[in-house]
């Protein structure tokens, strides 16, 4: 996680603005291509073992599509929605979903609720507020979104006021089936930084 965390400062402010909506894909078995997809290795073999009842769901996934989610709480890029398969033909959702969180911050609560797709409306919710090495593991079907500054639900506009700390995270969703049109990290050419220099 030392690792990731400092790969994660080399990425600047590049695509900060569309960072929770850039997401990769790495399969079961695939060497991993950089600190961050070490990252995500381990947290699998996490997710596997806490999962409810026991059951290895991340470890026996085919693979997992990751982000590095970073926003100022002040101005939320995403309200409550359910991970799914966006550009998928049916809606298909992850096995797990997953949150790591790299710092604290003011708000940025992530609120995870019980109501499903088929649910109309939740009836209880948990909120996890990030800490340092803090690790939320959840179904991957549940209505879940992160709270605001204010530990309110966000709205449209950002909130008044200083944005305080950057809220970083690392989202690894595990899949039955790979997720439609999410590239592999090296097959892409977002976040060079990323990559590991070559030694000589």
């Amino acid at each position: 996680m030392r690792r990731a965390r400092a790969e994660i400062a080399r990425l600047g402010n590049q695509r900060l603005r569309e960072s929770y909506f850039t997401t990769f894909w790495l399969a079961k078995g695939s060497a991993p291509a950089n600190a961050i997809e070490e990252a995500v290795l381990a947290l699998r073999e996490i997710a596997g073992a806490q999962s409810a009842g026991g059951d290895p769901a991340a470890g026996d996934s085919a693979g997992a599509e990751w982000w590095i989610g970073r926003s100022y709480t002040t101005a939320l890029p995403i309200g409550f929605h359910f991970d799914e398969d966006v550009k998928g033909a049916r809606a298909r959702h992850p096995r797990i979903s997953s949150v790591f969180f790299f710092n604290s911050v003011r708000g940025g609560q992530l609120a995870i609720t019980d109501q499903r797709p088929h649910l109309r409306e939740a009836t209880r919710l948990q909120a996890v507020k990030p800490r340092r090495n803090r690790y939320a593991i959840f179904d991957g079907d549940l209505l879940h979104g992160v709270l605001d500054a204010a530990g309110r639900t966000p709205g449209p506009r950002a909130l008044a006021g200083p944005r305080g700390r950057l809220r970083i995270t690392l989202v690894v969703n595990f899949w039955r089936l790979r997720p439609s049109d999410v590239p592999c990290w090296n097959e892409s050419r977002r976040y060079p930084a990323l990559r590991k220099p070559v030694r000589r």
